[in-house]
C-alpha cells in the first residue's frame, strides 16, 4: 500500500512538472502578446493626439481666417464707398480732390463711414503726391506726407489689384503700430488720382489672437504671404527700428504643409518644433498661423501612454505571480483533493453527510439499476429556532449535534442519515416496503428525538415532524422521491408539529390546490378582489358601540368566498400579505375617520410583517394617509409573533404604545399564553377565544379559564374582548365576571364599510339623544 502511494505521488510530481512548463510557454505567449498589443496601442495613441492637436488647430485657424478676411472685407468696403462717392462728384484732379477734401464736412464724413467699426483705427484721404488731404483723426490734417511709404508707391505705379495690405508701419499721425489697407483712386480715364487709407491699430488684431487659447508655449499669427508677421500672440516687439525689417517667418515651409496641418521644423516659428494648421484668408494675401510646440504635445501623449505601460507591467506581473501561485495551488490540491472530497459531502457540524452528499448517494442508487425497497424520511425539529433565539446559536448548535448523534446511535447500520440544513433531517431506511413499517420506523425516531438533551445546563425536551415518501411505492426517481417527503413532512408541520405523514395522493392533491391558491392570490391582488367588512365590538356593562375589527374576505370568481383560514396563511407563504397588510391598514384607517372620533377601528397584524421589518413603517403610514389620531387605532397580533424576534417585537411594539396605538393579543388562552408577555410587550387588550366562549354555558373548564382570563385582566388593568359571543347568556356571564367588551354574532354580524359608517352615526345619535 505504502508503495502504491510513492509511485502515485511521483506520478503527481510528474504531471504537475509538465504543467508547470505549458504554464510558463503560456505565460511567455501572453506576455509577448501584451507587449506587442501595448506598443501598438502607444502608436495610435500617439497618432490620435497629435491629430487630435492639429484638428483643434486647424478648427481654431478657420474660424479665426474667416473672422480676420471679414474684417478686412468690411475695412475694404467702406474704401470703395469713398472712392465711389468721389468718382460721383466729377473729381477728376488734385485741385478737385484737395478742394472736396479739406474742408471739415469732409472730414465729418469719413468719420461716419468709419463709425461702427471698432477695427478702423482712422480713415486718411492722401493726393497723388502723398500728401495727407484729410484724416477722421483730426481736423485740419496735419501736414505729412505718405508719399515714401511702400503701400502708397504700390499703389501710384497702377500695378496690382486696386486694394493693398501694407506690412505694420508706425503710424505717423497717431503715433502707434498700425496695419493699413489702402484703395487706389484714380479719374474717370484710369489716371492715379490718390489713395483712401484704413488705418487699424496692431494691437487690436494682437488682442484678437491673445483671446483665443492654443495652449503653454504656443503661437498663434496674422502673416503675409511673404512671410511678414501682421499681429501674434505672444506679441513681438515692433517700433521704429523694426518698421524697415518687420519679424518674419520663412514661408515656404508653411506653405508646404497640407491642409489638415504637420509638423514644422525648428526655425520656422522660432526655435522649436512645431505642430502647426495653416489658413489663408480668401480675399487677402495673408494667412492665419496656429503653432503648438510638439514638446508640449508629445508631453500630453506620454501622460497618455506611460499609464497603458504600467497597466501592462502590472498585467505582466500579476501573470507571472499567479501562475506562480497556481502552480503552488495545483501541488497542494493534489495532496488535499481526497480532505476536500469528503469535506464536500460532510456536514462539518455534525459529522453526517451534508444536503450534496445525500443526493449524490441517491443518485447513485438510481443509476445502479433496480431501486430496493425503502422510506425517504425528512424529519424538522419544532421550534428549534425558538431555542436559538432564547439560548443562543450556540446552544442550538450543540442541540444539533446531539441529535445527530443520537440518531445515528438509534437507527440501523444499513440506513443513511443526512444534515440537509438548519434544523432538518434526511434518513434512508433499508427495506421499508409499506406504511406500517414506515410509521414504526418514525415512531423510533420521534421517540429518540423526544427524549430530554441536556446542553450547558439547560435540559432541553423536543418534537420533530416527520414527513415520509416510499420507494417505489411514491416513485424511484430521486426528484420525485424527495419531493413527495418534503410534501409529507409540509403535512404534518401544518397539522400541528410533532406529527408523522406519509405521502399520498391527497397530499398532492392538496398541494396542487394549494399552488392554484397561490396563482389565485396574485391575480386576486391584480384585480382588486379584496375587500374589508367591519364587525362591531361593544361595552359589555352598557352595551355601547365602542369600534369596529377590520376583517379581510376575498370573493373568488368561480371559488366563491374563501375563507380567511384557508388564503392568509397561503399569502403569509408567499409574501404576498406585506402588500395585503399594508393595505388593509390604509383602507381600515380611512374607513375609521368617517366614523364618530370616539369610536376606534381594530386591525390584525400577521406575525410576517414583523418578520419582514416592515410592519412600523406600514402602520405610521397608513395613519399619515388617513389622518386617523394614533389613539383610535388597535392593533391585533397573535402570540406567535412575540415568539419572533423578542427583542425586535418588543422595540416595535413600544413605540407603538409610545404613540398611543393601542395593542391586543389575540386568541388569548389557546397557545403559550405566557403571563411575561403581558407585562413586556405592555399589551393593552386581551381577546378570548371563541371557543372557550362557545362551551361557557355548558362547560365548566371554559368558565375556570374565562374567569382566570378576566381576573388576571383585572388585577393587570387590561381590557378584555370576548370573541364569538353568540347568546345573551354568554354575554351576561361575561359581563358579570369583568369583561369589558363583546363581539360577536349576538350583537353584529361583519358589515360592509357603508353598513358600519351608518351604524356608527346612528350610535352617535342615540347617544346624544340619551
Amino acid at each position: 500500500m505504502l508503495r502504491d502511494i510513492e509511485k502515485k505521488e511521483d506520478i503527481a510530481r510528474a504531471s504537475i512538472s509538465t504543467l508547470e512548463v505549458v504554464i510558463l510557454v503560456i505565460d511567455a505567449l501572453l506576455i509577448l502578446f501584451i507587449v506587442a498589443a501595448t506598443v501598438s496601442a502607444a502608436s495610435k495613441l500617439s497618432v490620435a493626439a497629435i491629430e487630435k492637436q492639429l484638428k483643434i488647430q486647424a478648427n481654431i485657424a478657420d474660424v479665426m481666417s474667416d473672422e480676420i478676411n471679414h474684417s478686412f472685407q468690411a475695412m475694404e468696403l467702406v474704401l470703395i464707398g469713398v472712392s465711389d462717392f468721389l468718382k460721383s462728384r466729377g473729381i477728376e484732379n488734385k485741385a478737385m480732390l484737395s478742394a472736396a477734401m479739406t474742408t471739415q464736412p469732409a472730414t465729418e464724413a469719413l468719420r461716419a463711414r468709419k463709425s461702427g467699426l471698432i477695427y478702423i483705427d482712422a480713415l486718411t484721404m492722401v493726393d497723388e503726391t502723398g500728401k495727407v488731404l484729410a484724416t477722421s483723426r483730426v481736423w485740419p490734417a496735419p501736414d505729412v506726407s505718405f508719399g515714401d511709404r511702400p503701400y502708397f508707391k504700390a499703389m501710384q505705379s497702377m500695378a496690382g489689384p486696386p486694394t493693398y495690405l501694407s506690412r505694420p508701419v508706425i503710424g505717423r499721425i497717431g503715433g502707434r503700430p498700425n496695419l493699413v489697407l489702402s484703395h487706389r483712386l484714380t479719374t474717370s480715364s484710369g489716371a492715379f488720382l490718390g489713395v483712401v487709407n484704413a488705418a487699424s491699430d496692431q494691437g487690436y488684431f494682437a488682442s484678437r489672437l491673445a483671446r483665443v487659447d492654443v495652449g503653454a508655449d504656443s503661437v498663434i499669427a496674422l502673416i503675409l504671404d511673404d512671410g511678414t508677421v501682421l499681429a501674434q500672440s505672444p506679441a513681438l516687439p515692433f517700433d521704429l527700428s523694426s518698421e524697415a525689417n518687420p519679424p518674419r517667418y520663412d514661408p515656404k515651409p508653411l506653405q508646404d504643409l497640407p491642409l489638415a496641418g504637420g509638423l514644422a521644423p525648428a526655425g520656422v516659428l522660432g526655435d522649436s518644433e512645431r505642430y502647426t494648421a495653416v489658413r489663408h484668408l480668401a480675399n487677402f494675401p495673408a494667412a492665419i498661423v496656429v503653432g503648438v510646440a510638439a514638446a508640449t504635445v508629445h508631453d500630453e501623449v506620454r501622460r497618455a501612454v506611460i499609464p497603458l505601460a504600467i497597466a501592462s507591467f502590472v498585467v505582466c506581473a500579476v501573470i507571472v505571480l499567479l501562475s506562480a501561485l497556481w502552480s503552488r495551488q495545483l501541488r497542494r490540491d493534489r495532496r488535499q483533493s481526497n480532505l476536500r472530497y469528503m469535506q464536500a459531502r460532510t456536514d462539518m457540524m455534525t459529522g453526517l453527510a451534508n444536503r450534496f452528499g445525500f443526493v449524490e448517494w441517491l443518485d447513485d442508487l438510481n443509476k445502479s439499476g433496480a431501486v430496493p425497497p425503502l422510506a425517504l424520511c425528512f424529519a424538522d425539529l419544532d421550534y428549534f429556532k425558538t431555542i436559538n433565539d432564547t439560548l443562543g446559536h450556540d446552544v442550538g448548535d450543540k442541540l444539533l449535534v446531539a441529535v445527530a448523534r443520537r440518531l445515528s446511535e438509534t437507527l440501523g447500520p444499513n440506513d443513511r442519515i443526512a444534515r440537509l440544513g438548519g434544523d432538518e433531517f434526511a434518513i434512508i431506511c433499508m427495506g421499508v416496503l409499506d406504511d406500517g413499517n414506515a410509521l414504526r420506523i418514525a415512531d423510533i425516531i420521534v421517540s429518540a428525538i423526544r427524549e430530554p438533551f441536556l446542553i450547558e445546563g439547560h435540559q432541553l425536551s423536543i418534537s420533530s415532524s416527520i414527513g415520509i415518501s416510499l420507494c417505489p411505492r411514491d416513485g424511484t426517481d430521486l426528484v420525485s422521491l424527495l419531493k413527495k417527503a418534503d410534501l409529507a413532512l409540509f403535512k404534518a408541520k401544518s397539522d400541528g408539529r410533532g406529527l408523522t405523514r406519509i405521502f399520498s395522493d391527497e397530499l398532492a392533491s392538496a398541494a396542487e390546490t394549494r399552488r392554484e391558491l397561490q396563482a389565485d392570490l396574485e391575480e386576486a391582488w391584480r384585480l382588486r378582489q379584496f375587500r374589508l367588512v367591519y364587525q362591531p365590538i361593544y361595552e359589555a356593562d352598557s352595551r355601547r358601540l365602542a369600534g369596529f375589527e377590520a376583517l379581510l374576505r376575498w370573493t373568488h370568481p368561480t371559488r366563491g368566498e374563501v375563507r380567511p383560514d384557508q388564503f392568509i396563511p397561503v399569502a403569509e407563504e408567499t409574501g404576498l400579505i406585506a402588500r395585503l397588510g399594508a393595505w388593509v391598514l390604509e383602507t381600515a384607517c380611512t374607513d375609521a375617520m368617517q366614523w364618530p372620533d370616539s369610536l376606534f377601528v381594530s386591525v390584525n397584524l400577521s406575525p410576517v410583517q414583523f418578520r419582514d421589518g416592515a410592519v412600523e413603517a406600514q402602520v405610521y403610514r397608513a395613519l399619515k394617509r388617513s389622518g386617523l389620531p394614533h389613539h383610535r387605532l388597535e392593533l391585533e397580533i397573535t402570540e406567535s409573533t412575540l415568539l419572533q424576534k423578542e427583542v425586535e417585537t418588543q422595540a416595535i411594539l413600544a413605540d407603538f404604545r409610545r404613540s398611543e396605538i393601542s395593542i391586543a393579543l389575540d386568541d388569548f388562552g389557546t397557545g403559550y399564553s405566557s403571563l411575561r408577555y403581558l407585562i413586556d410587550f405592555q399589551i393593552d387588550r386581551i381577546k378570548v377565544d371563541r371557543y372557550f366562549v362557545e362551551g361557557l354555558a355548558d362547560k365548566s373548564s371554559s368558565q375556570a379559564i374565562i374567569q382566570a382570563i378576566l381576573a388576571l385582566a383585572s388585577t393587570l388593568g387590561l381590557k378584555c374582548t370576548a370573541e364569538g359571543v353568540e347568546t345573551e347568556e354568554q354575554a351576561e356571564m361575561l359581563g358579570a365576571g369583568g369583561c369589558t367588551h363583546l363581539q360577536g354574532y349576538l350583537l353584529g354580524r361583519p358589515l360592509q364599510p357603508e353598513q358600519a359608517r351608518a351604524l356608527a352615526h346612528a350610535a352617535r345619535h342615540r347617544l346624544e339623544a340619551s
